[in-house]
């Protein structure tokens, strides 16, 4: 009998946490699939967007409180590096929990993490090796070197030193920077630039593309079809260097493409895809596997990879007026590249200095992963 008793007390006690799981089960309550926002997932600048519209009017009625943060009102007049009004145990703590809203421009301090929103009227600076929430600036905002960004910032132009971490979203109204050695999640603005350390061009990416002969004959893994203006091809393909085309390109394996050829469509493949230096696609580039462009290359449509991106020096992604995206789970770009659009990395992204080499094959390596039997020339 006593033993009946125990196991009966020890079953209740471990069915207790589960009560209100059962309870749930039972009766739910969490039917309603949750609210997404149609604008936020459409519009990268949704949140900084909506962000200044709440600011300006918490400081329209003087509101001393914002989304639950203290808020700070500073007028800072013409010294940009005039310094704010930090609590002392703000200074001991080396951060800041507050709302902060700078009239005019401000140089943030040292040593010092903001972990509630900071915008600026004018411009903003940012201090070495510092922590943000999020940041705001009609001007420019200048995220110094080795900053960290958690959930967004926007400006009407934003720099981005060398080493930061990104890990919210960082858009421009104008044009949006970044120096190598940064890690981002996403990247929108109508003209995106990686940059050098140094600021200066890229050596060694290749000039004006070469003459191309239009394609004729196709290759006898790819079938071409004039009613539709596409080859498909079921193995591995790799097409010649300096060829023409205008039409898509469709691969259910590996899909090489030789440098300086000039793509009139889209270009996709079921396994990964080169596309070597030089070359222009008017389209869009769609893989499964992971997409390489080799130096200098003119995408003027998105690319999108299912598995990874690397983007050597010199390319150029989309086009002024003619936003594009560009996408994967892991993406890799080199300095010397323009992005006019959108950036996404599901996972991460990272901005990085380097020869040509360093960064993606080159077509004959590329060309030798191919099975022997499928490289038709």
């Amino acid at each position: 009998m006593m033993f009946v008793l125990l196991v009966l007390l020890t079953s209740l006690v471990l069915l207790l946490p589960l009560i209100p799981a059962l309870r749930e089960w039972q009766w739910p309550t969490d039917v309603v699939p949750l609210k997404i926002d149609e604008a936020d997932a459409l519009d990268p600048p949704y949140l900084a967007h909506s962000f200044a519209a709440l600011l300006a009017e918490a400081v329209r009625t003087g509101a001393r409180h914002m989304g639950g943060s203290h808020l700070v009102r500073v007028a800072l007049g013409a010294d940009p590096l005039s310094p704010l009004p930090l609590l002392p145990t703000e200074v001991r703590a080396g951060r800041s929990d507050r709302l902060w809203h700078i009239e005019g421009d401000v140089q943030l301090p040292e040593n010092t993490h903001f972990y509630a929103e900071v915008s600026a009227s004018k411009g903003l600076r940012t201090a070495p090796h510092a922590v943000y929430r999020a940041l705001w600036a009609s001007g420019t905002v200048t995220l110094a070197a080795g900053g960290a960004i958690l959930r967004w910032a926007h400006g009407g132009d934003v720099d981005i030193g060398s080493g930061c971490h990104l890990a919210g979203r960082v858009t421009a109204q104008h044009a949006l920077v970044l120096a190598p050695g940064c890690e981002f999640m996403l990247l929108h603005a109508p003209k995106i630039s990686f940059v050098a350390h140094d600021r200066s061009a890229v050596v060694g990416v290749p000039s004006a593309s070469l003459p191309c002969a239009p394609m004729v004959e196709w290759p006898v893994a790819a079938a071409w079809s004039s009613t539709a203006r596409r080859a498909f091809a079921r193995v591995a393909l790799q097409l010649d260097a300096q060829r023409s085309w205008r039409g898509d390109v469709v691969c259910l394996a590996d899909l090489v493409i030789g440098p300086h050829c000039h793509a009139d469509g889209s270009l996709k493949a079921r396994r990964d895809l080169y596309v070597g230096e030089g070359c222009y696609v008017s389209g869009t580039v769609v893989a499964e596997g992971t997409i390489t462009l080799g130096a200098g290359c003119n995408v003027l449509g998105s690319v999108l990879s299912e598995t990874a991106i690397v983007v050597a020096p010199g390319c150029t992604i989309g086009a002024p007026g003619r936003l594009a995206t560009l996408t994967a789970p892991q993406i890799q770009i080199a300095s010397g590249v323009t992005v006019f659009g959108t950036v996404w990395a599901e996972e991460k992204g990272q901005t990085v200095a380097g020869a040509v080499d360093a960064l993606v094959d080159t077509p004959a390596a590329a060309a030798a992963c191919l099975p022997a039997r499928a490289v038709v020339a």
